[in-house]
């Protein structure tokens, strides 16, 4: 990675779709289109996984081993043997259902937690991981905070397992996760991924990686369509919000030239960065032949993880293209989700 450029990237959850991310990453990481430099990394969920294999192996060994550990994880989670397959089969086929099976994870046993834990540990290795300098990258994870409804966000010294497991706990999947005395849920209920901590770092980009769609074509009438379109306008509701966040420091500062943020406890205040703001849509928009719906996002099928991973890889480029700045400038191809663009909807 060159010094041209500093940037941010922001990495949004969504299960098994988070294999696009990760190849976004693994492409970025390795053969960059333009030299930059990364300064921060932030994910929800599936893309906080990503995020903290790549942040871990860049402080571990550089571009390279960042991608190894994306690769190895992925490679991981893969259903390869015979037991494992039937098990995907099944929990694809049962989310598929006109109806739904949802059982509190408190009155049956959910497996996903200690299987999570087993596959971090071999990839992460955090109790190996040496200390974050000033000159590494930032690590934000997003997590929800069950009983006040809150966003949290978890940085890099504090990164954890639990942390980690706790950002990608879906409810009914998982029992809520005790991080630092406090009990977490998936933070794509409030924070998918964490945009308003990016502004904090010395950047001229901030790079965001949307795994959920937000448009779609009809209205959902069946269980599975209804339960999967719920989970897409959650997953991109806190990510819209936080994205006008940025849009809005940046209108600020063109209309005053400076922008002051009060400095923390203890430090002087700053001017905020007038930051370009890129949007990647991963496209994972159910088509004939290929579907991307809600049961998808628990699919371990060796191919689709393939598929998805080689889609995030040939995406990668489009952060180097106009077609991803966000909001489209006049003229320009509309390619973000239209909520993205123009959040609010008049019926005046």
């Amino acid at each position: 990675m060159g010094e041209d450029l500093k940037v941010a990237i922001a990495c949004q959850g969504g299960g098994s779709h988070a294999a696009f991310a990760a190849g976004v990453l693994m492409e970025l990481l390795s053969a960059p289109a333009q030299p930059f430099t990364l300064k921060a990394i932030s994910g929800t969920s599936g893309g906080a996984i990503c995020a903290a294999l790549a942040w871990t192996g860049l402080l571990a060994g550089g571009p390279e081993q960042a991608v190894w550990r994306l690769a190895s994880f992925w490679e991981r989670l893969k259903a390869k043997d015979p037991a494992s397959f039937l098990i995907n089969a099944v929990s694809i086929g049962t989310a598929r259902l006109p109806w739904t099976l949802e059982v509190s994870p408190y009155l049956v046993p959910a497996p996903a937690e200690d299987v999570m834990r087993v596959w971090l540990a071999d990839e992460l290795q955090l109790d190996k991981l040496r200390a974050p300098t000033a000159d590494d990258p930032g690590l934000l994870i997003g997590t929800t905070e069950v009983l006040s409804g809150r966003r949290a966000v978890i940085t890099g010294p504090k990164l954890s397992y639990d942390a980690l497991i706790a950002s990608a706990a879906v409810p009914f999947l998982y029992k809520a996760i005790e991080v630092e005395g406090r009990w977490m849920w998936d933070g794509l209920f409030c924070v998918n991924p964490p945009v308003n901590e990016m502004l904090d770092y010395d950047i001229d980009e901030l790079w965001v990686v949307q795994i959920n769609p937000q448009a779609t074509e009809s209205v959902p009438r069946s269980t599975t369509d209804i339960v999967d379109r719920r989970n897409e306008l959650s997953g991109n509701l806190a990510l819209a919000q936080e994205l006008h966040f940025a849009h809005v420091i940046n209108q600020l500062i063109d209309a005053n030239g400076t922008l002051r943020k009060p400095g923390k406890p203890g430090a002087p205040p700053r001017d905020y960065r007038k930051v370009t703001i890129r949007v990647l849509d991963a496209g994972l928009v159910s088509t004939k032949g290929t579907s991307f719906d809600y049961a998808s996002k628990l699919d371990r099928n060796p191919a689709f993880i393939a598929d998805l991973i080689d889609r995030g890889q040939k995406a990668a480029g489009g952060f180097f293209q106009p077609r991803t700045l966000w909001p489209p400038a006049e003229g320009l191809e509309a390619v973000g989700p239209p909520a993205l663009t123009a959040a609010t909807l008049r019926l005046d």
